[in-house]
């Protein structure tokens, strides 16, 4: 209570803090919500599996950028657009730029370009963020992927619980909106972890 009498003190914690909080949660949840009401279906969730195709069994020492065009390779032969991103792990990012041509060829691989501080893989950005797990990939279209927001985000301070007997505030941010992928779009979302890929992709 008494801090709730400091306007200035609390509108400042409450921009710099709940709603910073909140966007993260936002965030997240649009990756990778379960959709279990009131959570977002994330679009990891609604995306098709990683599959080897035609390629499984047939690629020595297979790595991460195998990993990468195949699944690049299985949106297109969705009859999808070309993928506008490529998100994973900035644990997983360095593992990419450390690959060598092979254990006697020292020279790092090929495959990425650097354009305007962009990470680019055959031409689709790379995006290095923690909400995919190390190991874990997600490759996709962000234009088929739509966020509608029903309500910004809204603060309110009231009594929960023994709010009033201890003297205490309860302060609650909320935003309300959805996130999803058409039915017909999802193949043109694809996700997989890379041990797994790799493994599928390796010659026997």
């Amino acid at each position: 209570d008494e801090m709730v009498d400091d306007v200035d003190y609390i509108a400042g914690m409450i921009n710099r803090q709940l709603s910073r909080k909140l966007l993260q949660a936002v965030e997240t949840a649009s990756y990778s919500g379960s959709g279990v009401t009131p959570n977002l279906n994330g679009v990891k969730t609604v995306s098709t599996a990683w599959v080897a195709g035609a390629s499984a069994g047939i690629v020595d020492n297979a790595n991460i950028v195998d990993v990468l065009r195949v699944g690049i390779t299985q949106i297109l032969l969705a009859e999808q657009p070309m993928p506008t991103y490529i998100l994973m792990n900035p644990a997983d990012v360095l593992a990419l730029k450390q690959i060598k041509v092979s254990t006697t060829d020292k020279r790092y691989i090929d495959a990425l370009q650097m354009i305007a501080g962009d990470m680019l893989l055959d031409g689709i950005p790379i995006i290095q963020t923690t909400l995919v797990t190390a190991d874990d990939f997600l490759i996709g279209n962000s234009d088929l992927a739509q966020m509608l927001t029903k309500e910004g985000i809204s603060i309110e301070v009231g009594y929960d619980g023994n709010d009033f007997t201890t003297n205490f505030r309860t302060i609650r941010a909320e935003w309300r909106g959805v996130v999803f992928v058409q039915n017909n779009d999802r193949t043109a979302f694809v996700e997989g972890d890379f041990t797994t890929a790799k493994a599928a992709l390796e010659t026997p």
